[in-house]
Formats: C-alpha cells, sequence, structure tokens
C-alpha cells in the first residue's frame, strides 16, 4: 500500500452532516426518532426557528426513517483507510482546532444554508491546515471528494472564493452542476411519499436557500404548444405553491452563474484542478417538468430538448446535469451503474486516488459503463399498506427469450420477518421489466433486482435502499411543533 500524498478532503451532500443545536441538543443525526421528527415536528429544521445549527459529523452508515433515505459516509472513509497507509482522519467542527497531521479531512456543514456559506467556511478550515506550510508546498496540495451537492460547495470555494491554487482535483460523485429536477418537483409541487404531501416539511425546504441551488439551472420546463422552455425562475407565481419561489430560484441562478463564470476562466489556464466527474447512469430519474393550465407536472420521461436522452441518471440527478459545464473531455468523467445514495461510497474514489499516488489522472474515462448493467425506476420512500413498483431496463446488452429478472425486498435491522421472496417481473419489451413488491411494513428494506439468462455476462444484479413509512405517522397535519426530543424507537 501507499500514503497519501494530497490532503483529501471529503465534503457530503445535502443532508450528509449531523447537526446540533449551540447548546449540543441533536437536530439531525442517525438516530431513528430524528428522522422522524423531520416528518412529525419539520420546524426542528427551520431556519426560522434555528437559524444556526453547529455541524459535528458526518451521517454513519444510515439509510432511512422518516421521509428521507440518507447515504452514509462510513464505508468511503473505511475503504480509503484500508487502502492507504496510516490515514489520520480529523474532523471539521467550528471552534475547534485542526489536526495539522491529518490526511483525511471529513468536511460537515450546515446544508440548510446557500452553498456559498459552506465555502466560505471550507475556504477558512483549509488555510488554517495550509497555513504553516510554504507557498511551493502547499500549492495544489488538496484533493476534494465530494457527494451530491457538496461537489456545489467545493466548486464554489475553488472558483469564486479562489481555492483552486491550493487543489490539485476535485472528485464530484453524483453532483448536480446543471441541478435537479426533482428540487423543481420538490420546491413546486411539494414533497411527497406515495400519495401524501408532506406540507409542513415542503414549507420548511422552502427556506433553505441550498434548497433552490438545487434546482435547474437550463430551461426544464416545457410549455404546450410551439413555446420555448422556461427556466425554473421564470415561473409565474401561479406556477408553483410558493409566492416567493421565482425570487428564491433567480438568487440561487445567479449562485451557478458565479461558479460558471470563475470556472470557465480557470479551464482556460494551465492552472485549473483536474476534475472527474462521476456520475449515475440508466436509472429512471426525473428529467424535465411540463406547464399545462392544471399545473406544473415533473417527469421522468425524457425531453426532446435536452441531449443525450437515454442516459437517464442516477435516479435523483440526470446524467447530463452530473457534468460540469465547461467539461467536454470525456476523459474526464466516469459512468458507473450506480444510483445516487451508492455513489456516496463508490470504489471509484479509491480508484481515482490511487492514481495520484502514482501515474498522473490520465486513463481513459468515457461515457458509458464498460459492461452491462441494470437500470431501477425505484422510489426512494413509499408508505406501508400499498404496493410498491419497480421498473427494471436492461442496458448494455440485448435480452433474449432466456433472460429472466426476479426482485425482493430484505429488512435492513436483521429481522427475518417482514420482507419478500424472490418475486418474478413481468416483461415490458425493450428490454424492459416491471414488478411489485407486496405492501410492506414501516422500516428500511434493501431492494433486490436479479437478472439472468443476460447475454455476455449471464447475470446481473442490482439493488438500492428502500424506506416505507407509517401511513398514519406520514400525515403531519401541521401539529403543534416542539424541540422536544421523543423519542419514538421502537
Amino acid at each position: 500500500m501507499a500514503r497519501l500524498k494530497h490532503l483529501v478532503v471529503v465534503v457530503p451532500g445535502i443532508g450528509g452532516s449531523v447537526l446540533q443545536t449551540p447548546e449540543g441538543a441533536a437536530r439531525w443525526d442517525e438516530h431513528r426518532r430524528r428522522f422522524v421528527a423531520a416528518a412529525t415536528r419539520p420546524g426542528r429544521l427551520g431556519l426560522d426557528q434555528h437559524p444556526d445549527l453547529v455541524p459535528v459529523g458526518l451521517l454513519p452508515d444510515v439509510t432511512l426513517l422518516g421521509p428521507f433515505v440518507v447515504p452514509g459516509y462510513d464505508h468511503l472513509v473505511r475503504q480509503i483507510c484500508n487502502h492507504f497507509d496510516d490515514v489520520r482522519v480529523d474532523v471539521s467542527r467550528p471552534g475547534r482546532a485542526p489536526d495539522p497531521r491529518a490526511d483525511l479531512v471529513l468536511f460537515p456543514y450546515d446544508f440548510r444554508h446557500s452553498i456559498q456559506h459552506a465555502a466560505e467556511r471550507l475556504a477558512a478550515d483549509v488555510a488554517v491546515r495550509l497555513g504553516g506550510e510554504h507557498t511551493g508546498a502547499r500549492r495544489r496540495r488538496v484533493i476534494v471528494v465530494a457527494h451530491s451537492m457538496g461537489g456545489l460547495v467545493a466548486r464554489y470555494w475553488m472558483g469564486p472564493l479562489g481555492g483552486a491554487a491550493d487543489c490539485a482535483a476535485l472528485v464530484t460523485l453524483g453532483t448536480p452542476h446543471r441541478g435537479a429536477p426533482k428540487a423543481l418537483e420538490v420546491l413546486g409541487n411539494g414533497l411527497m411519499v406515495g400519495r401524501k404531501r408532506l406540507a409542513g416539511l415542503t414549507e420548511v425546504l422552502r427556506q433553505w436557500p441550498s434548497a433552490y441551488e438545487l434546482l435547474p439551472r437550463y430551461p426544464v420546463v416545457g410549455r404546450l404548444g410551439d413555446d420555448a422552455p422556461l427556466n425554473p425562475y421564470e415561473l409565474e407565481a401561479g406556477s408553483t405553491g410558493s409566492a416567493s419561489f421565482a425570487a428564491q430560484a433567480k438568487r440561487a441562478f445567479g449562485v451557478h452563474q458565479d461558479i460558471e463564470v470563475a470556472w470557465t476562466e480557470l479551464h482556460r489556464g494551465p492552472g485549473c484542478p483536474e476534475v472527474t466527474a462521476v456520475f449515475g447512469r440508466g436509472h429512471a430519474t426525473f428529467q424535465h417538468a411540463l406547464l399545462s393550465p392544471s399545473g406544473l407536472t415533473v417527469t421522468k420521461d425524457s425531453a426532446n430538448w435536452l441531449p443525450n436522452p437515454d442516459w437517464h441518471g442516477d435516479g435523483t440527478v440526470p446524467a447530463i446535469s452530473a457534468i460540469p459545464i465547461e467539461q467536454n473531455d470525456t476523459r474526464a468523467r466516469r459512468a458507473v451503474p450506480k444510483r445516487h445514495m451508492a455513489l456516496a461510497s463508490s470504489s471509484v474514489v479509491v480508484d481515482i486516488l490511487a492514481e495520484y499516488t502514482g501515474e498522473p489522472l490520465d486513463a481513459v474515462r468515457g461515457d458509458t459503463p464498460d459492461e452491462p448493467w441494470l437500470g431501477l425506476d425505484l422510489e426512494e420512500t413509499a408508505l406501508s399498506g400499498g404496493p410498491v413498483p419497480v421498473g427494471v431496463t436492461l442496458h448494455g446488452a440485448q435480452a433474449d427469450e432466456r433472460t429472466q429478472v426476479r426482485v425482493r425486498a430484505r429488512p435492513q435491522d436483521g429481522r427475518r420477518e417482514g420482507g419478500t421472496s424472490w418475486l418474478p417481473c413481468a416483461g415490458a419489451g425493450d428490454g424492459r421489466w416491471q414488478g411489485h413488491l407486496p405492501p410492506l411494513g414501516a422500516g428500511s428494506y434493501t431492494v433486490e433486482v436479479s437478472a439472468t439468462g443476460v447475454p455476455v455476462v449471464s447475470r446481473l444484479s442490482a439493488g438500492d435502499v428502500l424506506g416505507v413509512i407509517d401511513a398514519e405517522k406520514a400525515d403531519d397535519a401541521d401539529g403543534a411543533d416542539t424541540d422536544m426530543d421523543v423519542d419514538v424507537d421502537a
């Protein structure tokens, strides 16, 4: 094994940081009651009630409870520590002096605020860590590994805040460089789990500048007739459930413009950090929206005015959005058959970091995974009491009469009961299948899909995490909000 030659900084996505009040009371962490409280008492995460929460760590390997499925970062940290020698890990925490000998820095942040807010803290943290090194030694000293929105935080630091001079490379994992239509669905129509709209939590999310910074920064809203598609900030007040939507979206678009201007200039010069954009392909993902007299509909169908309609995405971020706007070199991006959550712990990170301990990062990447893979159409959360649809698509190979697809669900808490046996999926033509899991009890499950009789590779598998929440508890009904921690663990 080799030692890390750079200071590696891990920046998580939205929801990936542990948050506490200044007094030390937990508001967002891996404990089940905090997830449930986010749905039943959403004001605990509101900027109006708690404008300043303290980030104290990255979420460990958790999945769901409440209306969220959230990636953990323990597996990513373990992979790096196991692959390289004597890795010294430090967590960046406000008010605590950094470890100057750290090789791997975990950077949590208050993900409710603007990415500019987090980037400014990242700039200050790195400046302190490199402050004792002379100019020549600190140049190109840092590699940032960033998941989802964390990539936007890193890009803002490197670009508008001038951090690029300290950076050798940036690895983004499913980062919505160009935004994600899923944010338009949540902010425009409200956060839905099954057929239930979480009204209280929707209003809290509409307070967060970061949520608007995840909106698509390109014309994503089609209209009836031949009218040109609209940017989110061009939507009129009646098109969404928020009177301030257009103003908030316009401010968020300005943040993306600042990143674009700075990185376009960086890209023209010799001092640009190397950027590898890792993105998922082939999974059903919100792609665009349609505006009609009945309202705004966000759909997973491809739009005829957007490029690469067969790329789909990672289930959360479209593949075309996960590539930086200035990046045209296919060697600087890598397509993988993983969904959005799984990208947070992808082994591709270790592969890329290993190249920086030896040869330069100049291997050919590409827009397509090397082998056939299964794309999934699976919602992150479902309500108890109803069947769960699962769509499957075979990519990179042609199915034939021998190809069979099955699906099952296994509880993640170690229970032997509560899951399902293998269930067949019905063929829908064109390398697609549709299956249904029977009603599941509240909890988190691993959904596994297996395809046999696949040409070239014989067998393929895929999976993701499904969170099932109690249909009765999902109705937050804007009940009384309190800061009391009620233990709702079973």
